[in-house]
C-alpha cells in the first residue's frame, strides 16, 4: 500500500483544480460530439444542499424535477432531483464547472468520511425529445426494489459512489433497465474518476429482479463504501480500482467467516486494506477468528496482536508464494 500523501499522489490529486478542469472538458466534448443529447443533472440533497449561490450562472436558479420516491427513508425534502443544463447554452460550461467542483469537494480526503453521500450523482445524457419528467419517472420506478427477503429496499444510485460499485453487480440487461431512457450516466467511480456508465441495446426488462447472490452484494455495499472513505481520510489519496476490489472482497470473506457486528465488519475491511488483502489467512488472525462469538467480538480478538505481529502481516513474507484467489499477489 503506498504511504499517505506520497509526492506520486500530490501530483495526481483527483479533485483538485487540475482534476476540475479535465471533467469539465471531458463532459463538454461529449455533449459536443453528440448534439442531439440533453444533460440532466441529478442532485441528492439528502448530504447537503448545494453551495449558496455566488455567480451569476448557478445551479440553485435552475427548475428542479424531483425523482418521485414513496418511502420514508427519503422524505419530501430529501428526494433527489434533476436540473437541466443545455448543451446549446453558453453557461454550459459554467454549470458543468460548478457541479464537477461540488461533487469532487465531497470526495476530498478530508472530507469524505465527515459526509454521509455525494451530493452530485452524475450528469445523465438522453436524447432531446426525452423529457426530465419522463427520465425522473423511469427513476423512480428502479429506486425501490423487494429484496429476497422481502423487505423493500431503497437503490441509491444517486449517490455516485454507490452506483460504482452496483454497477458490476448488474448483468448486461439490468444495465440496460436501470439506465432506461439515458443513453449514458457519467459519474465519478469509486476512485474520483469520471466514468460513463452507458448500455448498448434498448430496455428490454420491466423491472431489475435482482437474484440472491446479488442482493448479498448489494448489501455489503455500504460497508464497503464506509470502509472505502476511512481509508481515504487515513492515507490521503483516493483508491486505485485494485483497493475497491480488495474492499469488496474483504466484505464478503467477512461475512463467510461469520461477522455480524458493523464495526466487526469495518475493522475487517480496514485490515485488508491497510494490513494486508489477505492478511486472515494469517496464523494468527485465523486463530482470532475462530474464536470470535456472540461474547468475543473481532475487534477486541485483533487488539491483542503485538505490534511485531501486525508488522508481520503487513510485510507479507508470510503471503510469498502462496496464490490468491483473486489474482493479487503480497
Amino acid at each position: 500500500m503506498a504511504e499517505p500523501n506520497s509526492n506520486a499522489h500530490a501530483a495526481t490529486d483527483r479533485t483538485g483544480p487540475g482534476a476540475i478542469e479535465a471533467a469539465v472538458i471531458a463532459l463538454q466534448n461529449y455533449f459536443q460530439r453528440n448534439r442531439e443529447m440533453q444533460c440532466l443533472l441529478i442532485v441528492d440533497p439528502q448530504p447537503s444542499d448545494l453551495p449558496e449561490p455566488k455567480g451569476k450562472h448557478n445551479l440553485d436558479d435552475l427548475p428542479r424535477t424531483v425523482v418521485p420516491t414513496a418511502h420514508e427513508a427519503f422524505p419530501e425534502s430529501e428526494r433527489p432531483y434533476l436540473l437541466t443544463l443545455n448543451p446549446r447554452l453558453p453557461q454550459f460550461g459554467a454549470w458543468l464547472a460548478e457541479s464537477v467542483r461540488v461533487a469532487l469537494a465531497d470526495r476530498r480526503p478530508d472530507v469524505i468520511a465527515r459526509v454521509p453521500g455525494q451530493r452530485i450523482g452524475g450528469w445523465l445524457a438522453t436524447p432531446a425529445p426525452v423529457s426530465a419528467d419522463e427520465v425522473a419517472t423511469h427513476l423512480s420506478r428502479q429506486v425501490l426494489q423487494i429484496d429476497d427477503r422481502g423487505k423493500t429496499c431503497a437503490l441509491r444510485f444517486q449517490d455516485s459512489r454507490a452506483l460504482a460499485l452496483l454497477w458490476p453487480v448488474l448483468t448486461l440487461m439490468q444495465k440496460e433497465t436501470l439506465l432506461g431512457p439515458v443513453k449514458t450516466w457519467h459519474a465519478f467511480d469509486a476512485g474520483a474518476r469520471l466514468a460513463a456508465y452507458a448500455g448498448l441495446y434498448p430496455k428490454m426488462l420491466d423491472d431489475l429482479s435482482f437474484k440472491p447472490q446479488q442482493w448479498s452484494a448489494i448489501r455489503r455495499h455500504g460497508l464497503v463504501n464506509r470502509a472505502l472513505a476511512l481509508h481515504i481520510a487515513a492515507i490521503g489519496h483516493q483508491p486505485e480500482p485494485e483497493t475497491v476490489e480488495v474492499a469488496v472482497s474483504a466484505a464478503a470473506r467477512a461475512e463467510q467467516y461469520g461477522l455480524v457486528e458493523r464495526d466487526d465488519k469495518l475493522a475487517f475491511i480496514g485490515h485488508a486494506l491497510s494490513w494486508h488483502p489477505h492478511f486472515d489467512a494469517h496464523p494468527r488472525v485465523q486463530e482470532v477468528l475462530r474464536n470470535v462469538s456472540p461474547d468475543e467480538f473481532y475487534v477486541a480478538g485483533m487488539s491483542e496482536l503485538s505490534i511485531d505481529e501486525i508488522e508481520a502481516i503487513r510485510g507479507g513474507a508470510w503471503y510469498v508464494g502462496k496464490n490468491n484467489k483473486d489474482g493479487l499477489r503480497a
